[in-house]
């Protein structure tokens, strides 16, 4: 079964049965037009939803990336003790999201800093002393998370932390480097694991509880994704979230300080309850609803190839993640069928973002960078082709077994294939493509 996106539209982009006011047209809101997927309103559930919507008139940033900062922001706040089980994995209340919009028209950093204020109000310790920035390395991670040795160093007790990236592409970047950890080492944090690393200064850290949030601009994500290994599951610990400024307020001045200050007064309150919880499940209606409805649209892609389906592949579990935050912000250690909506929403809108952040060649994709790079190179190169100098240096950071694997796979897809030319007494390979008939 298919994951139903809901992006069927209005002539004026707006989607056909989801009627939602923090984006639909309004007599004296000036939206401007949306280039993109609009979430549906099944995602604005319980408090957090409330919240958002109570901001929404104060801030140009895009209500969902409002909604993921304060998931985000308020699964890390609340801390490691909540917990499900999902098969034989313990996963805490962590969401990663990767906001995605236009340098200037995403408000990325708008969504942020709405979260931001308000824990600021909320919760001011954990924001002085928990939210981190500049991501660089595995080991300056765990550094931030560290655990004491002995009487030479404490270590750091609160293990809880809130890692905000305005410029989520340095941080790809960092994370290619030759010999970095910092993929390996966020993977773990995802999973909620013990971080370490084997070196001469070996670093631990016991139980982290870390959240991130990264900010990039689509074309910045293509590029970077190129030459990226996504199929070694970095990505898919993201939700991909497509944000786009909202309301074009020239005069605005964000939320009163007594707004702020009332959510500020009953998120302590949530917050401090939910680090209380322990184990959470879901209701009897919201089991059902998962079995019956969710977990077999979540799984119907499984199948699928290429960059959209390595990006989205822990959506199943992601659902579940998301629906425990939606819970925990709820008051109640029990996982109801609107939070299950609402979490499956959210996923679904994860999916439709990577949809169209990738664009309609990325679902054609064969699912490998490498391979993708190269056939989409000998496509340009036209009927003369590429010889194997040039992949050489098109795949300049594998090596010879590995670029002799990647020119073999392409030879096995259809209209591709390699001649030996003759060039002064010496053969050339050379790889051709002829569209097939």
């Amino acid at each position: 079964m298919p994951v139903e996106l809901h992006l069927a539209t209005t002539p004026d982009g707006r989607p056909q049965s989801h009627q939602d006011p923090m984006y639909d047209p309004a007599p004296g809101i000036d939206r401007p037009s949306r280039p993109g997927p609009v979430p549906d309103p099944e995602v604005f559930c319980g408090w957090v939803g409330d919240t958002v919507r109570d901001l929404d008139p104060t801030t140009e940033a895009d209500p969902v990336g409002v909604l993921v900062n304060l998931l985000s922001a308020g699964g890390a706040a609340i801390g490691p003790g909540p917990f499900m089980w999902i098969g034989n994995d313990r996963h805490p209340a962590l969401i990663w999201a990767l906001t995605v919009g236009a340098t200037a028209a995403g408000r990325k950093g708008a969504g942020t800093n709405t979260a931001k204020r308000l824990f600021k109000a909320a919760v001011p310790e954990f924001i002085a002393c928990n939210t981190r920035s500049g991501l660089s390395s595995g080991e300056g991670l765990i550094e931030m998370v560290r655990d004491g040795d002995d009487d030479k160093d404490p270590g750091v007790t609160d293990k809880r932390l809130w890692v905000i990236e305005s410029e989520y592409g340095v941080t790809m970047a960092r994370g290619r480097r030759e010999g970095s950890s910092l993929s390996g080492i966020l993977r773990q944090a995802w999973n909620g694991e013990d971080l370490g690393v084997m070196n001469r200064d070996a670093l631990h850290a016991t139980a982290p509880h870390i959240a991130v949030i990264g900010h990039i601009s689509p074309r910045e994500l293509r590029a970077k994704m190129q030459d990226a290994e996504m199929a070694g599951g970095t990505y898919n610990r993201f939700l991909p979230v497509f944000v786009h400024r909202n309301l074009l307020d020239p005069d605005g001045q964000g939320a009163p300080d007594q707004l702020i200050d009332n959510l500020a007064t009953a998120w302590k309150t949530v917050l401090t309850d939910a680090r209380r919880i322990g184990e959470v499940r879901l209701t009897e209606q919201a089991a059902q609803l998962w079995r019956e409805e969710v977990y077999p649209a979540l799984c119907g892609d499984e199948g699928d190839e290429g960059p959209i389906a390595e990006f989205t592949a822990r959506a199943a579990p992601y659902a579940k993640r998301a629906a425990m935050v939606y819970a925990l912000l709820d008051h109640t250690d029990r996982i109801r069928e609107d939070h299950l909506r609402a979490a499956w929403a959210l996923v679904r809108y994860a999916r439709a973002s990577a949809a169209h952040i990738l664009g309609p060649t990325a679902a054609a994709s064969t699912g490998d960078p490498h391979l993708d790079k190269l056939l989409n190179a000998v496509k340009t190169a036209g009927p003369s082709g590429m010889t194997q100098s040039q992949v050489q240096v098109l795949l300049k950071r594998l090596n010879a077994t590995q670029r002799a694997d990647v020119t073999a796979r392409l030879c096995q897809l259809p209209g591709f294939a390699a001649a030996q030319l003759s060039t002064g007494g010496r053969h050339q390979t050379v790889y051709l493509y002829a569209p097939p008939d």
